[in-house]
C-alpha cells in the first residue's frame, strides 16, 4: 500500500492533455475519428490556417456533440480568428496558440462567465505591438458594471468573444452587411450539407438460403413416347436392329452299321443205297447250338453203294452255305454242322462243314442323324441370342448414352446356311453348321431425366426464390423393366436462394427507420446496415447515398418440405 504523501508535499503534477494537430484537408469525419482514439478526458485540437473544417460552424457543431458523448472536453487552438469565432460560437473553448492551452500564455476564450461576472477579451499586455497583439489573447472576468477596457466593445451577456490584437478599426455598414450575408448563406449550405449530403447508408446482405428437396419421381421410357413429357413423367424409349450370327461344331451321335454274313459250304451225304436223296437250296442246315446256315444250291445225291465187303459207301456233294443271321455269329469251326434240313431222313441223310465258316462280320461308324442336326439348330438359337446380348451389352452403333435392355431382345428370321437335311446320313464324327438372323432391342436415352427432374423441381421452387443452379443433384437410381416399358427412379434436390439485388433493397428500406429497415431486409437474408454520421436515425430517401453489398448466400437450411 502507497505511503501518504508527508505533509506540506506538493501535489504530483497533472499529465499533460493530448493536442491533436489536424491537417489543412482533413474532414469533419477524420477529426471525429482522430478524438475517439483519444483515451483523455480534455483534448486540444490544433485547427490550421485554411483548413476546411474551419469552413463551417456545423463541423464545430458535430465535434461538440462528439465529445459530450464521448464524456471529453475539446478545445480548439486556431490562430485564425474567424476559425476561433466558429469554434466559440459552437459552444468549444478556444485558444490562439499551443502555448495558450498548455498555460504559458493567456488564453483568449473560456467558459461562458459564472455568477456576476462575463467573459471579455482584451489585448495581452499594455503597449503590445500589433505582430505580438495577433499571437496573444488574454480572457478576463470583469466584474457586472465595472467600466469597460478601453477600446473594446462591451459582448453580449453570456457569450465568448474571442479577439486578437488591438481593437481594430470599425467596419462600414455595406461591408458588414456582405459578411452577414455571407455568413447565413454559409451557415444554410452547412444545414444543407447536413441534412442532404452528410447523411449515407451501407447495407450489407447476405440472401437467405435453404435446400428444397428431395423429391421422387418415377419416369416410364416407353416406344411409344415421341419427346421427353413433364407433366407425365415419360421420355422415349425405341428398338434398336442388329445382324446376329453363331456357328459351331457339333458332334455326329448316329451309328452306321454294316454286317457280314458268315459263309462257307457243307457235305452232304447219303446212306441209303436203294434211293436217290435230293436237298433243295434253301433247306437250313445248323449246328447242335441251333447256329443256321442256308444252303445256296440244290443238291442231288445219288444211292450209296456196297462194296465187295458189304461195307455202304455213301454218295457225297458239297455245296455252298452262310449264315443265317450275318455278323460274327454266323462263324462257326468245321464239323460244327451237323444238323440236316427238315424233313430230311437223318437216318439216312448226314452234313457236316469240312472247313470252318467264316467271313461273318459287324461293323459301327458315326453317322450324323436328324437328332443331331435338330440339336445343332437348336443349340444355333441360344448362341443367336447370346450375340445379342453380347451386342447389347457392349453396342457400337447406337446414339452415344444409350443403354440397351438385353432383356427384350427378340431373334427372328434365323436361319441356317445350309439345308440340314443334306447333313443327316453324312457318315462323320462331327458337322459344322452357321445360323444368321436378325435381333431387335429395346433402348432409352436417360438424358432427358436430368432436364426432366429440374423441371419438376422448378415447380417446387418458392415465389421470390431461385435455385442455384450448381447445387443442383440428380440421382438416377437402376431402372425396372415391364414388359416392353422401362420405369427409371430419379431423386432431385438444389438448393434455393432469395432473389434480392441493389434495386430490390434500396426501394425497400429508402427512408425508413433503422429498426424499420433492419425488420424489411431480414425476410431476405442475414443483412448489416450502418448509417453516416452516428446521430443519423434513417436510411436516406436518395437511392444514391446509399451503398448495397449483396454478399454469398449463408449456408442452406434444412429442405423445405
Amino acid at each position: 500500500m502507497a505511503e501518504p504523501p508527508a505533509p506540506g508535499t506538493p501535489p504530483a503534477p497533472a499529465p499533460a492533455p493530448p493536442i491533436l494537430y489536424l491537417d489543412v484537408d482533413d474532414e469533419i469525419t477524420s477529426a471525429a475519428a482522430r478524438i475517439r482514439s483519444i483515451d483523455a478526458e480534455r483534448v486540444a485540437l490544433v485547427v490550421p490556417f485554411g483548413s476546411r473544417l474551419a469552413t463551417s460552424r456545423i463541423n464545430f457543431r458535430l465535434l461538440a456533440r462528439e465529445a459530450t458523448e464521448r464524456g471529453r472536453a475539446i478545445e480548439i487552438v486556431a490562430a485564425d480568428a474567424s476559425a476561433r469565432a466558429l469554434a466559440a460560437s459552437a459552444g468549444l473553448i478556444v485558444h490562439p496558440s499551443v502555448a495558450a492551452f498548455e498555460g504559458r500564455e493567456p488564453s483568449d476564450g473560456g467558459a461562458a462567465g459564472t455568477g456576476d461576472t462575463e467573459t471579455r477579451a482584451a489585448p495581452s499586455a499594455a503597449g503590445a505591438t500589433g505582430d505580438e497583439a495577433d499571437t496573444a489573447t488574454k480572457v478576463f472576468a470583469v466584474p457586472s458594471g465595472v467600466t469597460e477596457h478601453p477600446g473594446l466593445s462591451k459582448p453580449r451577456e453570456g457569450s465568448r468573444v474571442p479577439l486578437v490584437g488591438p481593437t481594430r478599426p470599425p467596419v462600414r455598414t455595406s461591408v458588414a452587411a456582405g459578411i452577414a450575408v455571407a455568413l447565413v448563406a454559409i451557415v444554410a449550405i452547412a444545414a444543407w450539407v447536413a441534412v442532404v449530403v452528410l447523411p449515407s447508408a451501407t447495407i450489407s446482405l447476405a440472401p437467405r438460403s435453404e435446400g428444397v428437396g428431395p423429391f421422387e419421381l418415377v419416369v416410364e421410357a416407353r416406344p411409344d413416347v415421341a419427346a421427353p413429357d413433364p407433366a407425365a413423367l415419360e421420355i422415349p424409349a425405341r428398338y434398336f436392329t442388329f445382324d446376329v450370327e453363331a456357328s459351331d461344331t457339333f458332334p455326329a451321335t448316329g451309328v452306321k452299321v454294316e454286317v457280314t454274313t458268315a459263309t462257307g459250304s457243307v457235305r452232304f451225304s447219303n446212306l441209303d443205297p436203294f434211293r436217290s436223296r435230293r436237298i433243295d437250296a434253301g433247306s437250313i442246315v445248323a449246328t447242335e447250338s441251333k447256329i443256321e446256315f442256308t444252303v445256296l444250291g440244290d443238291v442231288t445225291l445219288p444211292p450209296a453203294t456196297i462194296d465187295a465187303s458189304l461195307t455202304i459207301i455213301p454218295s457225297t456233294s458239297f455245296v455252298g452255305v452262310e449264315a443265317v443271321v450275318a455278323g460274327v455269329g454266323g462263324n462257326v469251326d468245321a464239323g460244327a454242322i451237323t444238323v440236316v434240313p427238315r424233313g430230311v431222313n437223318k437216318n439216312a441223310i448226314s452234313v457236316t462243314n469240312p472247313e470252318p465258316i467264316s467271313g461273318g462280320a459287324r461293323t459301327e461308324s458315326p453317322q450324323v442323324s436328324q437328332a443331331d442336326v435338330d440339336a445343332a439348330l437348336a443349340a444355333l438359337q441360344v448362341l443367336l441370342r447370346s450375340d445379342l446380348d453380347a451386342i447389347a451389352a457392349d453396342p457400337t452403333d447406337v446414339p452415344p448414352g444409350t443403354r440397351l435392355f438385353g432383356q427384350t431382345g427378340i431373334v427372328s428370321e434365323a436361319a441356317p446356311t445350309v439345308d440340314p437335311a443334306t447333313l443327316v446320313g453324312t457318315d462323320a464324327a462331327e458337322f459344322e453348321l452357321e445360323m444368321t438372323g436378325t435381333g431387335t432391342v429395346l433402348g432409352v436415352d436417360p438424358a432427358p431425366l436430368d432436364a426432366l427432374a429440374e423441371a419438376r423441381l422448378a415447380e417446387r421452387v418458392q415465389d421470390g426464390w431461385r435455385v442455384v443452379d450448381a447445387s443442383i443433384v440428380v440421382t438416377v437410381g437402376e431402372p425396372s423393366l415391364f414388359g416392353q416399358s422401362v420405369t427409371f427412379p430419379v431423386s432431385v434436390r438444389a438448393t434455393q436462394v432469395r432473389v434480392v439485388d441493389e434495386e430490390t433493397v434500396i426501394a425497400a428500406v429508402r427512408g425508413l427507420m433503422l429498426a424499420d429497415a433492419r425488420m424489411r431486409l431480414e425476410a431476405y437474408g442475414d443483412v448489416e446496415i450502418s448509417l453516416w454520421p452516428d446521430w443519423v436515425s434513417n436510411v436516406p430517401d436518395d437511392p444514391s447515398k446509399v451503398a448495397v453489398t449483396i454478399l454469398e448466400p449463408r449456408p442452406a437450411e434444412s429442405p423445405s418440405p
